[in-house]
């Protein structure tokens, strides 16, 4: 499994599988200095906090997505930190709301369930933060999928 993680700087980046939330509308550019990026295996664990609040959130697409949906999005990223650090099975992470669809990302998982569900935890806060700070300067972050 891909390391979870939020990375800050495009030099951490290796590859084009990644998704890159970038502060305000997408202008076309990509790898914009200030945005942060999630692999994509990774991504795909908290993928379903933005279908539920983005109508249509295409995995393939960018995504202009308003204030007032990242709130909602924020918060469900809070809960989801907090039940990843409380969970004691994939059974526990499923019903917060994580992404397993991916075939074998659960069995990769589990095979390290604590480190996984901490560096998850540590992820979705981290994501959280910096969408709180970024919104606070900007009325849209956008999503740029694969």
């Amino acid at each position: 499994m891909e390391p979870i993680k939020l990375i800050r700087f495009t030099a951490e980046v290796d590859g084009t599988a990644y998704f890159e939330f970038l502060p305000g509308p997408y202008r076309g550019d990509h790898w914009v200095n200030g945005s942060v990026f999630v692999q994509e295996q990774v991504f795909c664990l908290i993928e379903s906090a933005l279908q539920r609040h983005h109508p249509g959130f295409d995995h393939y697409s960018p995504a202009t997505i308003p204030e007032s949906e990242w709130v909602l999005i924020i918060r469900e990223l809070e809960e989801l930190a907090r039940r990843a650090r409380a969970s004691h099975s994939l059974a526990d992470l499923r019903e917060a709301g994580v992404g397993f669809h991916r075939r074998g990302v659960d069995a990769e998982f589990e095979q390290d369930l604590r480190h996984n569900s901490v560096a998850l935890a540590d992820l979705a806060e981290g994501l959280a933060s910096w969408l709180q700070r970024t919104l606070a300067e900007h009325e849209v972050v956008s999503v740029l999928g694969m």
